[in-house]
């Protein structure tokens, strides 16, 4: 089994820091940093870290004779609609029903583009804004278009060229990145358009592919290269979190530089969870119930902007129950929170986690109708 192959202890712990960075930003408005941006590039990190890195192993085993390329795509395939599409469209169509009844009725939506996962097109190009409680659909939908490119591209080209295709992909992202900022564009563009957010997918799958071909941790002791990226990353964060008052930086490159260089330290600090599987910090990631809110993170990003903001919000209850200033602040969070989760919780237990069942006997159905040693490919 190879270094690709293992399980990667820490994901879900990760995953789990990533949607709580998203719903701070979202519920709690958190400023000093921009949670929500650092949240949902460690998703994309981890996405591009298992699916370039699956794609890749693949890949090897094509040339390898041991699988035929069209069943790898049909699995990939397959995978991923089982994984995304059945709790996405069930929501889609109950928000479809509730809009058209009562749900933000005077507010646009954009259901239509959701539904084709053109989200992020949508606000960046067409919109030119944040639709309501829907805004962070534009995620989901970088990731539905990185599905459906990503496996043509790296399973009909040779896996030497994998890694050089990733490091490319960033390279050419960041030049885009810098010019969306040179040229002025608006900052939902930027933030849901920006090729940019592609190139965390890539950068993922780079360190799935090269990482352990890093030897940073054998000239630099392992404390001291995991406290150098987390400095870096909060140093990128505060600065970046400040051009967003600065009118003068918003049309110069400075806010792309740091966007590029909060992006590397995420990846720094990746890279050092995935290559120290035994530090005390994965230890804590492993942890039973931020590893389940990592587990059930797809349920809880879709749902936990649409709780209600307002849903424990009664200050004159509070008053009278002499309960603290801060209390007060924190506990509607936290009920709004607990309801995320719990939504989260039915939604796997009751429709992803049954659904998630049929992976396995579709692969094996898919690799018998199409063996490997039937169809002697060209690779």
């Amino acid at each position: 089994m190879t270094g690709l192959e293992r399980r990667v202890k820490g994901l879900d712990g990760l995953r789990a820091l990533a949607v709580m960075l998203v719903f701070l930003a979202h519920k709690a408005h958190v400023e000093a940093i921009d949670a929500g941006k650092i949240g949902v590039w460690l998703f994309f990190l981890i996405s591009g870290y298992l699916i370039i890195g699956e794609l890749h192993r693949n890949r090897l085993r094509i040339e390898q004779r041991a699988e035929r390329r069209d069943a790898v795509l049909y699995i990939f395939f397959v995978k991923r609609a089982l994984r995304i599409f059945p709790v996405y469209y069930l929501l889609l169509i109950a928000l479809t029903i509730a809009h058209a009844w009562f749900y933000q009725r005077d507010v646009d939506l954009g259901l239509a583009w959701h539904f084709a996962f053109l989200s992020n097109f949508w606000i960046g190009m067409v919109h030119d804004g944040w639709p309501g409680t829907v805004s962070h659909f534009w995620s989901l939908a970088v990731e539905q278009q990185f599905y459906l490119v990503a496996p043509f591209a790296l399973i009909f080209a040779r896996a030497s060229r994998h890694l050089g295709m990733c490091i490319g992909m960033i390279g050419a992202a960041a030049l885009a990145h810098l010019a969306l900022y040179a040229s002025g564009a608006i900052e939902p563009l930027v933030y849901a358009f920006s090729p940019w957010n592609f190139a965390l997918l890539a950068l993922g799958g780079a360190l799935a592919i090269g990482g352990e071909r890093v030897h940073v941790a054998g000239h630099l002791p392992a404390a001291l290269w995991c406290g150098l990226a987390f400095v870096c990353l909060g140093v990128f964060a505060f600065a970046r979190a400040d051009c967003l008052t600065c009118e003068a930086a918003q049309r110069a490159l400075i806010p792309g530089l740091l966007d590029i260089g909060l992006a590397l330290s995420l990846g720094a600090v990746f890279l050092w969870i995935v290559r120290r599987q035994d530090s005390a910090l994965v230890m804590a990631l492993e942890a039973r119930p931020l590893a389940y809110l990592g587990t059930i993170s797809y349920g809880f990003y879709l749902f936990h902007n649409l709780v209600p903001s307002r849903l424990g919000d009664a200050p004159v209850l509070y008053t009278r129950l002499h309960l603290p200033v801060h209390v007060q602040d924190w506990l509607p969070l936290g009920l709004q929170f607990a309801l995320a989760v719990l939504l989260a919780h039915l939604s796997w237990q009751l429709l992803e986690k049954r659904v998630l069942e049929w992976k396995a006997p579709l692969s094996a159905t898919i690799r018998n109708r199409l063996p490997a040693h039937s169809a002697a490919e060209q690779t």
